[in-house]
């Protein structure tokens, strides 16, 4: 991809102190990590790919209803949500049999991420939903933090549009993916016809 600057534009920046040129930088460098993401976490659907959260050779589960009725973790009781986290720590790290270095991460959406960390365990309790997951699942009790992280692409991931749990193991043996080109800037040129700096990526 090119980057045109005006000349006009680029005499306007210095005049107010600030670096047009850095700007559109910057604006590039966070769409290409906007770009990175999306590869990271679904593919493109044009190039064939997939990421994280749809690649469809990944084992898929439905968490149980609760005495709710329903899988959704906002009518759910803290243990049953413990239990949802439980059951999905304990099946993916058996499949990898066990292995001592694939105690597995966990991704959710941002809704669910919220809920759990700012809703207590009871009215009368002093510890969030989060606290007493943190505590109390397989992979603390086996001496090994968890982490639980929170990213849109969770949102609507699932089937009919449900949300998505992803558990996963962050290590370079058990994940790969398509790599990007690497951002690079390669040159930039004068264009008098356009009375512009093009700057090619």
């Amino acid at each position: 991809s090119a980057l045109r600057v005006m000349f006009v534009d680029m005499q306007r920046s210095n005049y107010i102190g600030r670096s047009l040129d850095s700007l559109l930088q910057d604006g590039v460098r966070l769409t290409y990590d906007k770009h990175m993401d999306q590869n990271t976490y679904t593919g493109f659907a044009q190039y064939g790919t997939t990421g994280l959260i749809n690649n469809p050779n990944a084992v898929q589960s439905t968490v149980a209803d609760g005495t709710a009725g329903n899988g959704n973790w906002a009518t759910k009781t803290p243990q049953e949500i413990l239990t949802d986290i439980n059951t999905a720590l304990s099946a993916t790290w058996a499949a990898a049999e066990y292995d001592e270095s694939a105690l597995p991460n966990i991704l959710i959406p941002y809704e669910e991420y919220n809920y759990i960390l700012t809703t207590m365990v009871t009215t009368l309790a002093t510890e969030t939903i989060m606290d007493f997951v943190m505590k109390n699942n397989v992979a603390a009790k086996r001496g090994t933090p968890l982490y639980i992280g929170a990213t849109r692409w969770c949102s609507g991931a699932g089937a009919g549009g449900t949300d998505r749990m992803v558990v996963y193991v962050n290590h370079e043996r058990f994940l790969k993916q398509e790599e990007l080109v690497p951002l690079s800037r390669i040159m930039s040129a004068p264009n008098v016809t356009n009375v512009c700096y093009d700057t090619a990526y």
